[in-house]
């Protein structure tokens, strides 16, 4: 017997190839009533560039910079409105389009994560410390193929300790 999903980490990078991946996790967390974290990481660059552009910039530059994409990374995910809501009319959309219930539609919370990292590791991280039973992404297209796992799905299968669901996107 499968063990119940009490509470999905879906990492993004806030393009339009997530959105099938974002209505997966809305299904899944309807289904089992379970919690969403949204995640979206900001990937740290390797210390050399960092301490050049600190010292092009200065370090007070760089931090209100780094800020600000952070800012405007939590606008976009919410939608300027607030999390709640935003995910709120996501799930009633999907389950209007899917004959979904009313009574079905209800998940337990939600939030909102943007971090400043490693984006492998800080994935695992927050699925660890938020108790996360599933992770899940989103697939991309490439030139060569329909889809295509990237380095940063590679890595999170690699090295997960739970489930790990890859969601292709709309095909073109």
């Amino acid at each position: 017997m499968l063990k119940p999903i009490k509470s999905i980490l879906f990492a993004t990078d806030l393009s339009t190839n997530c959105q099938q991946a974002l209505d997966f996790t809305i299904a899944v967390a309807t289904r089992f009533h379970a919690t969403v974290y949204l995640l979206y990481v900001i990937e740290k660059l390797p210390e050399h560039v960092d301490g050049r552009i600190k010292n092009l910039v200065g370090t007070h530059q760089w931090e209100e910079l780094v800020e600000s994409h952070k800012v405007s990374a939590h606008k976009s995910m919410l939608g300027k409105t607030s999390s709640n809501a935003m995910i709120r009319k996501s799930i009633l959309d999907f389950c209007s389009q899917e004959g979904i219930e009313d009574s079905f539609t209800d998940i337990k919370s939600r939030e909102i994560v943007i971090s400043y990292g490693e984006i492998v590791e800080d994935i695992l991280q927050n699925a660890e410390t938020k108790g996360c039973d599933l992770i899940v992404l989103g697939g991309h297209q490439n030139l060569f193929s329909k889809t295509s796992v990237g380095s940063t799905i590679k890595g999170v299968m690699k090295k997960s300790k739970i489930a790990v669901t890859v969601v292709p996107p709309v095909k073109a």
